[in-house]
């Protein structure tokens, strides 16, 4: 922890974040931690115990991870949109021994601890971090992190004096990663205040942003709102984007529509934390991983990672994808080019089984896109008595066309593009696009 206390020490009175109409400067944060730290160190051990977060406010919860940290404890951040339930599952599954909110510290004298993972921790002198994953494919995951390994990822990070807006909140990697980047090089986070296409518009245009982290999802919905035509977004020099995949023509239109900023791909995975990469071009969907911290190959089109900051295990689902070696089977399928460049073509887990024939949801959606009035589109397995499952699609459209009309579009459109068990049989029409809590698609 020393070399985090002695970066934020050197930058002192610099704004480290604007948010609910406060600005923070590093030594603001700074306090917060120390003021965490004392509350949380009478009620601690030698050994790790779970700390629950259930904090509203961007800081407050970083500086709750950090203060965490420095007692060698195990951080659990929860998501202040979660709904109660919830959270108290993911307690349970963690063995939060603590719950800390606003209203100070708790003890839970009832959550069993998972004592066999974190006994990793205690030889190692580390503190923890319990993420949980999105659960599109199935009940979330919680996987233990050892927390200063992943923090010694940003070490190396060079100062600079960007403002960047934070999104993604500290429950999800991705929102940490931004964060880190963020505080630990001496820029500035800006909470916008809500999260929402026109809150972000607002936040750019109000603090001169630079840099904008989001989901393909909500860039689209950037789009939809028209923000750059409410809003000045002219300070946008960078656009980083990930968490799904991009589409070529959604890239192209934000391209045209952010002219200042160059857009950069973004890649990560909750069990392994942000992999540097870097984009083949501004406009382009393939990327190559540069990160000296990192070996990566494919297998069978499904991209493995190894790194020193693999989580050391989950705590509620089996450990099929973490290889006794060290690597990881991200379930991430790619297509190799040359140069070393991949691109991301979906999650393994969301294939598509028609009768023996797997499809997948990106290729479909790739050719439907090209259609002249889709704005976004969204391809999924619906049950089928013969085939086990059909291929089905929501699209967003500002046309005024209807659902039989564009149902021959599609089908018309796909013909001779793909093989015709991959056409869409059922079509949906909605008015805008729906978004999970991680921003991704819904």
């Amino acid at each position: 922890m020393s070399w985090i206390d002695q970066q934020f020490a050197e930058f002192g009175a610099k704004v480290a974040c604007y948010e609910d109409g406060r600005t923070w400067t590093y030594a603001d944060f700074v306090a917060e931690v120390d003021r965490i730290e004392a509350l949380l160190s009478p009620a601690v051990g030698q050994a790790p115990a779970v700390i629950a977060i259930q904090m509203a406010g961007t800081m407050h919860a970083l500086a709750a991870i950090l203060a965490i940290v420095r007692l060698k404890q195990v951080a659990l951040p929860l998501s202040s949109e979660m709904p109660i339930a919830e959270q108290v599952e993911q307690q349970r599954i963690a063995g939060a021994t603590f719950l800390l909110s606003e209203e100070g510290l708790c003890s839970q004298p009832t959550m069993a601890n998972a004592s066999k993972l974190i006994n990793q921790l205690s030889a190692r002198g580390h503190a923890g971090l319990i993420l949980f994953s999105s659960g599109t494919s199935g009940e979330p995951k919680g996987m233990l992190h050892d927390l200063n390994a992943l923090l010694d990822r940003y070490s190396e990070v060079r100062p600079r004096a960007d403002r960047t807006v934070q999104l993604l909140l500290a429950d999800h990697i991705g929102g940490l990663d931004s964060a880190f980047r963020t505080l630990f090089s001496g820029s500035t986070l800006v909470v916008p205040e809500a999260r929402s296409a026109l809150a972000v518009g607002a936040a750019v245009e109000r603090y001169d942003v630079n840099i904008l982290p989001a989901s393909p999802t909500f860039l689209n919905l950037m789009l939809l709102a028209h923000v750059t035509e409410k809003f000045d977004c002219s300070s946008l020099e960078v656009i980083a984007y990930g968490a799904e995949p991009m589409s070529t023509k959604l890239l192209r239109r934000l391209v045209k529509a952010f002219p200042n900023a160059v857009f950069q791909q973004k890649f990560g995975t909750s069990e392994t934390g942000a992999i540097r990469i870097k984009s083949q071009s501004t406009d382009s969907v393939y990327f190559r991983i540069e990160d000296s911290g990192v070996e990566w190959r494919v297998q069978d089109a499904e991209l493995w990672l190894k790194t020193s900051s693999r989580i050391l295990g989950y705590l509620n689902a089996d450990e099929s994808s973490l290889e006794a070696d060290g690597w990881y089977r991200t379930g991430d399928l790619v297509e190799e080019a040359e140069g070393g460049y991949l691109r991301i073509i979906g999650r393994r887990s969301q294939l598509i089984n028609v009768g023996g024939q797997k499809v997948h949801p990106a290729e479909v959606e790739q050719v439907i896109a090209e259609i002249e009035g889709v704005e976004a589109c969204s391809v999924y397995a619906k049950p089928a008595a013969v085939t086990g499952n059909m291929v089905a699609c929501v699209i967003v459209s500002s046309s005024n066309q209807d659902v039989r009309t564009w149902k021959r579009l599609i089908r018309s459109h796909c013909r001779g593009r793909m093989a015709d068990w991959k056409i869409p049989v059922a079509v949906e029409l909605r008015a805008e696009l729906s978004m999970t809590d991680r921003l991704k698609r819904g």
